[in-house]
């Protein structure tokens, strides 16, 4: 048998090569958005009229994300009619994205919402791309495939990631329930096809160089796909032309200009291999793992920002406010900016400074408004519960049913606990600070009285808010003003009658005195105990110290009723015991929190360590102190002393060592053990001024693993100790979860779940996990570094990026038995990121709700999201486990209504209260009212 050439199919016809013009257009990246959106409008001003003009460029791609759109049409409005003409004749191919996201940086709530919003912006122009666009992402989560079905996408079209098992063009790539895509692998990257020539003859030679490179990767009678751009490239004029003469002068090659699409149309879906799950190999292409773990305050704001809309904001104005209050604006202007942030070079943070402020500016927006709507929704439902005016509400934003520890403000001086309104339950509670007597006093004349009003502002006097004051004319002619502030839970005052009074009695007195007066009152922490899941319960004082628990503390150790701790003064580190439940083996795991420090003479994108490393594991001086014990809580502080060096020796090209240099740091540890938690809670300090290295707390396992199981979008994914690098990039197995991490050989574990410390590693051959807390590097990307000795982006000073401020790391350590990360650690990352929320009952004649209640139940499956969409309730949720689950929602108890529904609003089944769901399935719900 005779092998045919790569220019040459099996029966000699000619091979296709279709060629796709496009632009990769980073919003923002190594320059700011205005300049990149400058160029963008003068590119679209040339290249429109002249794609309309010539049919001979049959298409072209603009980048499959809409707010490149959105941002031309921001500044050329007017254009709004070519775009939609060629949108809808099929020239232009637009979404399915609204931004062409990083799939690890951000949660899987938003890459869905992303999805969302660019197919809905691109039906404005005669619909999206039907392909799941994902060229540049820095790896593919698990669970891509199956949120890509639910849009309606069955191709995929990656490169990064890829690994090496793949040796084809084509595969399926499916997701953890078993749904699957065709997944186009673009060896060579999206910019294959860049700078075409406009010679024919030399085109054609491409073609053949390239029909080399796959080799037996095409598949017999498939085509060959060119990317014909790169990033920020101007297209090509003369395309069409040279198309047409390089077909017109031989017959090997047939080049065409055509869509996405249309060329994966053509393409076999038979015989293809398939390959389940995450795909972060840096076989083929750099997968760039270093971004977890750079500008650690970036990833933390993002991990911020999110929660509060899609776990506390959404949920929240979803139950407790009226339909028609639902303030659907305000949170679609939240989303966008989580959305234009999900850019991979923007919560990457492989930008240069002004991007990265800019990045975190959205995130603080965002946040913002996140606040600002869940107050609104707790003022709401302090006026539906029935109690009496000041009790306390306290609102669970989550499915779950639990307890929680919450802060509040009573009346009085002497011991008070809380209990249950509508049981009378009690509380263990634990007294903070007192507060009471003068907060604030001065004398003055009737000449200042004018300046000196100016403290009166709405409800609130010298930044007091007030609930009532009294005006006494005195024996000597002097006026007494005594504003009371509000009690506790209490509300203001409008103090316009008050400016009223004093200003007609300044006409007739000379001297004032103006003070402001708080009733004795207490700041308390009490463990609310059993809060339904999408409910709330109420709270009221009462005199008494309250139920006593076995919270305490000595020296150098605390303990709750699961867990003792004892912190080792010599080295910082702290040893777990935990008291076994019935049947269980009590686990003893010594050494933990180890902080390592090392040289870092890599980059944003990856980590990688000077030429000569110097590490250090000891602190010079170790000082604890247990700083607060009682019924609620145990909490110690541990200062340790490291002397660091300050920076290390290279520049843009590479490092070669350490500076001999030391600068002594302080991380401040605090340890805090909660009633009824069986984790510690654990918060870093650190003013850190050292440049060039890495931070990371190092944790022993109970047991060796042979992996780790963690958070990922709509998932536990399950990884090995080693990964795949390639030539241009070293196999460094640090990984990535969203929330939690967990090493567990079945029998015992331990745990990590944390605020947006993304980058972690099992280390010393199982036997160890490493956290990292923070990354600082002076470059956007080096040329020449040890663990990836080619540059990854432009060799552009970042300042920022060095992280040269107080940071405050925040984590919780879960030692356990069993294998039950799948179950349980959803629900522990909750409680741990995800507080209680209280308000205050106004004790309202028209509350329309008890004492303690739940707006939904929802049993069986983790919640993405509830929040309404045109007045519909919106329930998404997923199965974490690798078993069938049942998904109950009920409403009062009762067996909840409504349909099925795709990521596009499209109904797919019934809904009466019940669905059974895959393993690592993901369902949305339109639920009835």
């Amino acid at each position: 048998m005779t092998a045919t050439s790569p220019s040459q199919s099996a029966n000699d016809s000619p091979i296709k090569v279709t060629i796709l013009p496009h632009t990769h257009w980073d919003r923002e990246w190594y320059a700011p958005f205005q300049d990149f959106r400058h160029r963008l409008v003068r590119l679209l001003d040339e290249f429109l009229p002249r794609l309309e003009a010539d049919p001979s460029y049959e298409h072209f791609l603009l980048d499959g994300q809409t707010a490149v759109i959105d941002d031309y049409l921001e500044v050329r409005p007017e254009a709004s009619e070519i775009l939609t003409r060629l949108g809808k004749s099929g020239r232009l191919g637009i979404g399915p994205w609204a931004i062409l996201m990083d799939e690890y940086m951000v949660s899987g709530e938003t890459i869905i919402r992303n999805l969302q919003m660019g197919i809905a912006r691109a039906e404005d122009f005669g619909g999206a791309m039907k392909v799941g666009y994902l060229p540049d992402m820095f790896g593919h989560v698990a669970q891509m495939p199956q949120i890509l079905r639910l849009a309606g996408l069955d191709q995929a079209v990656v490169w990064r990631g890829v690994p090496s098992a793949i040796q084809k063009t084509a595969f399926w790539w499916e997701a953890l329930d078993g749904s699957r895509v065709r997944a186009e692998f673009l060896v060579g990257s999206y910019s294959n096809g860049r700078d075409l020539p406009s010679n024919p003859a030399t085109l054609v030679q491409r073609a053949h160089n390239y029909a080399n490179e796959l080799g037996d990767a095409r598949y017999p009678g498939g085509g060959i796909l060119f990317m014909n751009g790169t990033d920020h490239q101007v297209p090509q004029p003369w395309l069409g032309a040279v198309v047409a003469a390089a077909n017109a002068e031989q017959s090997e090659y047939r080049f065409e200009v055509n869509s996405l699409a249309a060329y994966l149309a053509e393409q076999t879906s038979e015989n293809l291999p398939t390959w389940r799950g995450e795909m972060r190999s840096g076989a083929r292409a750099n997968v760039l793992m270093g971004v977890a773990s750079n500008r650690v305050d970036i990833h933390q704001a993002c991990a911020a920002a999110e929660r509060i809309i899609e776990r506390r904001a959404e949920p929240l104005q979803a139950i407790h406010l009226p339909v028609a209050k639902y303030a659907t604006a305000e949170m679609d202007i939240a989303w966008r900016l989580l959305i234009l942030n999900s850019a991979h070079d923007s919560s990457c943070a492989c930008s240069a400074d002004d991007v990265v402020d800019a990045v975190m500016v959205r995130y603080r927006e965002a946040l913002h408004i996140g606040e600002g709507l869940s107050r609104e929704a707790l003022d709401s439902l302090a006026n539906r519960v029935s109690a009496p005016s000041g009790a306390v509400i306290v609102a669970n934003a989550t499915a779950t049913r639990r307890d929680g520890v919450v802060i509040c403000l009573v009346s009085g001086d002497t011991p008070m606990h809380l209990r249950s309104i509508e049981s009378s339950q009690s509380c263990p509670t634990q007294q903070l600070h007192v507060l009471g007597g003068e907060v604030f006093s001065t004398t003055v004349t009737s000449e200042q009285i004018p300046n000196s009003l100016e403290m009166v502002r709405g409800p609130e006097f010298a930044g007091t808010l007030i609930e009532s004051f009294e005006i006494e004319v005195l024996a000597d002619d002097s006026v007494d003003v005594r504003a009371f502030a509000a009690s506790a839970m209490g509300k203001g005052l409008d103090l316009e009658d008050l400016r009223d009074q004093v200003f007609a009695l300044s006409r007739t007195y000379k001297t004032f005195h103006l003070r402001v007066l708080r009733a004795p009152a207490q700041v308390v922490a009490f463990n609310a105990v059993d809060i339904p899941g999408f409910g709330w319960r109420t709270f009221e004082a009462v005199e008494g110290s309250g139920p006593s628990t076995v919270l305490g503390g000595s020296d150098i150790s605390i303990h709750n009723e699961h867990i003792s701790l004892l912190i080792d003064p010599s080295d910082a580190t702290y040893t777990i015991t935990t008291v076994g439940a019935a049947g269980e083996e009590s686990i003893v795991i010594a050494g933990l929190g180890r902080i390592v420090e090392g040289g870092d003479g890599g980059d944003t994108y990856n980590y990688s360590p000077p030429g000569i490393d110097q590490v250090i594991d000891s602190p010079i001086a170790v000082r604890v102190s247990v700083v607060e014990t009682g019924p609620v809580f145990a909490r110690c502080i541990i200062e340790a002393d490291y002397l660091w060096p300050t920076h290390a020796i290279g520049d843009e090209r590479s490092c070669s060592k350490r500076s001999t240099s030391l600068a002594q740091h302080t991380v401040i540890t605090t340890l805090e053990l909660r009633v009824g938690e069986r984790f510690l809670r654990v918060t870093h300090d650190i003013e850190n001024r050292a440049r060039d290295h890495r931070v990371r707390a190092h944790f022993p396992l109970p047991k060796q693993v042979s992996g780790s199981s963690a958070d990922c979008a709509f998932a536990v994914v399950e990884r090995g100790l080693e990964t795949e690098g390639g030539p241009h990039e070293y196999a460094l197995p640090t990984w990535v979860s969203r929330r939690f991490v967990d090493c567990s050989d079945g029998a015992q574990g331990l745990g990590l779940v944390h605020d947006g410390l993304l980058e972690y590693e099992v280390v010393n051959e199982g036997t160890e996990l490493a956290l990292t807390l923070l990354r600082s590097v002076g470059y956007l990307s080096r040329s020449e570094m040890k663990l990836r000795p080619n540059p990854a982006g432009p060799l552009l000073p970042v300042e920022g990026a060095q992280v040269q401020k107080r940071v405050q790391m925040r984590y919780c350590v879960v030692p356990h038995s069993g294998d039950w990360v799948n179950a349980e650690m959803n629900s522990i990352a909750d409680r741990f990121l995800i507080p209680l929320e209280t308000t205050s009952a106004t004790g309202s004649a028209s509350a329309d709700r008890e004492a303690i209640g739940s707006a939904l139940q929802v049993r069986g499956a983790v919640v993405s999201t509830l929040r309404r969409e045109a007045g519909a309730l919106i329930l998404r949720a997923f199965n974490p486990l690798k078993t069938q689950a049942l998904l109950e929602v009920s409403v009062r108890e009762r067996p909840a209504s409504g349909e099925v529904i795709d990521l596009v609003g499209e109904a797919l089944a019934p809904f009466t209260g019940t669905l059974a769901l895959r393993p690592n399935e993901i369902v949305t719900v339109r639920l009835a009212d």
